[in-house]
């Protein structure tokens, strides 16, 4: 992650785009875990 930092600073708009796109995987990844976790508690 800090690597992106770094690299973010050379190019601004394409280190504010990456890092956007890895937020919405974050928070994806989160999301799916949330719900499988519910899925093996119903059974």
């Amino acid at each position: 992650m800090m690597g992106f930092g770094s690299y973010g600073m050379m190019n601004s708009g394409f280190g504010f785009l990456a890092s956007l796109f890895w937020l919405v995987i974050f928070i994806d990844f989160i999301l799916l875990g949330v719900w499988l976790w519910k899925q093996i508690n119903k059974k």
